[in-house]
């Protein structure tokens, strides 16, 4: 019996490691398919917008350094997404396409959840304060609360882009080491902005951009977006025409022709990107009818695929149609930005 019970504890003990490391370390598919992870986990004060944060990464680039595959990058892309009414945050993780072409060229990602189920940021449109789409928009990035004649709302420090990112990048560190989401920190646990390349769709764009302004961040892509368009006073937010902290030459905007949302058509949303500076890279650019290098452009526009559209398809073709985008994807996160243009 002794003899049956010693054999038992060495089998069992043999298992434990094996299933411990199989929830530790999941298989290199699972992590490229993206690995939900609760805001909550990562913070006990991130309880009113609990959502799944998704994270990926090619374990084959980052862990065993594949010489088949693009070398490790050491940067993160951080995707925040657009609008979403209130329940919504459980459901998809992502455009996971576009997560697919960073992780090919050696990024981890993180699709990062946050209070966005907010109205949009239009409810700065009539404001006649200047600021007020930057008072919105740090409300939600930093936490804090904001209001004007048209729209009320508080978002805590816990709740807040900032606050959510490190707490992941934390989390991270502790729990899943041989992927080294450590890099991406501080050694006082900040984070460290100038190995992060951020990304956002429609409102998300917007807030990413905002946050490249305030951190010098890698670079930044935004989908459907800029869109903060003061019709009080005529004129693009002034937040755009402040000096930024990431250069000018590391935004990228990527737009529709037939896209309206948030009541700023096309020739407001290149005021948008003038006001930005953008126009100083060159002229606007649709990647169907050219190929990379893009003549080194910042702003693309299409009117693709022709014929009339939605506004709300307009609004997020650039991130739907990976058979037709994946090259432009592929220019906006490895142009490089340092040389040249």
């Amino acid at each position: 019996m002794k003899r049956f019970l010693a054999l038992l504890i060495l089998f069992i003990s043999g298992l434990m490691p094996m299933a411990l490391r199989g929830q530790q370390f999941p298989s290199r598919q699972a992590t490229l398919d993206g690995i939900p992870i609760m805001a909550g986990a990562t913070d006990p004060d991130i309880q009113k917008f609990d959502y799944y944060h998704y994270i990926f990464v090619d374990r084959a680039i980052v862990m065993q350094h594949d010489p088949a595959l693009a070398p490790d990058r050491h940067e993160l892309l951080v995707f925040l997404d657009g609008t979403q009414s209130p329940g919504d945050q459980h459901a998809g993780k992502g455009p996971v396409a576009f997560f697919r072409v960073a992780e090919d060229l050696g990024y981890h990602v993180i699709y990062l959840s946050y209070p966005n189920d907010h109205p949009a940021s239009a409810a700065c449109n009539d404001d006649k304060d200047p600021n007020a789409f930057e008072r919105f928009r740090m409300a939600i990035i930093a936490g804090g609360h904001f209001h004007n004649a048209f729209y009320e709302f508080t978002v805590s420090h816990a709740d807040s882009i900032e606050n959510r990112l490190t707490k992941l990048l934390l989390y991270l560190k502790r729990t899943r080491r041989r992927e080294n989401w450590e890099e991406f920190l501080n050694e006082d646990g900040s984070v460290k902005w100038r190995s992060i390349a951020l990304a956002g769709q429609s409102l998300g764009g917007s807030e990413a951009a905002l946050l490249a302004a305030r951190h010098e961040v890698a670079r930044v892509i935004c989908f459907g977006s800029p869109k903060d368009y003061n019709h009080a006073r005529g004129e693009p937010a002034a937040w755009y025409r402040e000096e930024s902290t990431t250069p000018r030459k590391r935004f990228f905007a990527l737009n529709h022709d037939q896209d309206n949302q948030a009541f700023c058509p096309p020739p407001q949303q290149m005021e948008n990107l003038a006001a930005l500076g953008l126009n100083k890279f060159g002229a606007a650019v649709d990647p169907v009818h050219a190929k990379p290098p893009y003549h080194h452009t910042r702003i693309f526009t299409t009117d693709y695929p022709g014929g009339k559209l939605s506004s709300p398809e307009a609004h997020g073709i650039f991130l739907s149609k990976s058979d037709v985008f994946k090259p432009v994807w592929a220019y906006v996160l490895s142009e490089p930005l340092e040389k040249g243009r």
